[in-house]
């Protein structure tokens, strides 16, 4: 099953962990609803948490943190999370054992970025970094370590290992980014407070 309905699975129920983030979580219950990732419709975000609350009667807990471990060791078999957590935690049989995959609902989405602060002592320095950092070569040692897609096109031709998944699979998927709530946030804020309290 390749949806975010495994999360519903009687068989598996206890043995399951979703992350412990806000826009994750009702990101991931407003795309199965039909709804878009950032919905701010008061409507829609009851049903996705009325859902959430679902999910939750299955997971052992909301964990942001050890779910690659916890499920190395068997104690989870399906953990909402990075694949690279994951496999990190994985040695090559239990890799071959074990499947990543984007639900067909699609979800949330994020990018990783670089920055340098505002008033940074040593800015070119943090240039050089972030230049080296891009070339292609190694770039795509970065990538096959934690097995992801390059979005550096050069460092495509010196990538040895697969990603889990490909850049297409966003689109794929209808993946969204996940958007300033702006004032909005505060209602997220409470909704997640309530699953995560119980009411």
């Amino acid at each position: 099953m390749r949806s975010w309905k495994i999360f519903e699975d009687p068989a598996l129920k206890g043995r399951l962990t979703l992350l412990d983030d806000m826009r994750e979580v009702l990101g991931a219950a407003l795309r199965t609803l039909g709804y878009s990732a950032n919905s701010v419709d008061t409507a829609q975000l009851a049903e996705a948490k009325a859902l959430v609350m679902e999910w939750k009667k299955g997971i052992v807990k909301f964990d942001s943190e050890a779910f690659g471990k916890g499920f190395a060791a068997g104690e989870f078999w399906v953990t909402h999370g990075y694949a690279e957590n994951v496999f990190s935690e994985l040695d090559g049989n239990a890799r071959a054992n074990a499947e990543f995959f984007i639900p067909e609902e699609g979800g949330p989405m994020y990018m990783d970025c670089m920055m340098i602060l505002k008033g940074a002592k040593n800015t070119d320095l943090a240039y050089t970094f972030i230049n080296y950092i891009h070339e292609p070569e190694v770039y795509a040692k970065i990538m096959d370590f934690f097995m992801l897609p390059s979005i550096n096109v050069p460092a495509r031709d010196f990538m040895k290992v697969a990603p889990h998944y490909q850049i297409e699979d966003f689109a794929k998927y209808k993946m969204e980014f996940k958007e300033d709530l702006g004032e909005h946030l505060e209602m997220y804020n409470k909704i997640w407070q309530e699953i995560r309290v119980g009411k």
